[in-house]
């Protein structure tokens, strides 16, 4: 299975009127993974890589640790975003 990165669109213009009415609440623009193999994720927060996500069938195995050699199981889950969510509260 492969996740792929939501494409960025552009929004509509708001006006200064309006966006100073509305509260904006700030888009995420770090995506905390990579790609690195067919079934293998890594997971990075603040530019360091705190651990990895393997795909196992259906399963999404969340690994936590800096290199994939030594990195120790940490959960198991039925979707990514889960999986990759359990590997960066780990790191807290």
């Amino acid at each position: 299975m492969v996740m792929e990165a939501p494409l960025s669109r552009q929004g509509s213009k708001v006006s200064r009127k309006a966006a100073a009415s509305a509260q904006v609440v700030p888009a995420v623009t770090e995506i905390p993974w990579t790609r690195v193999d067919l079934d293998l994720y890594e997971v990075a927060s603040g530019g360091y890589i705190v651990g990895y996500v393997e795909v196992v069938g259906s399963i999404f195995v969340a690994l936590g640790g800096p290199r994939y050699d030594r990195a120790v199981e940490v959960a198991q889950h039925l979707t990514f975003h889960a999986a990759v969510d359990a590997v960066l509260r780990r790191r807290v």
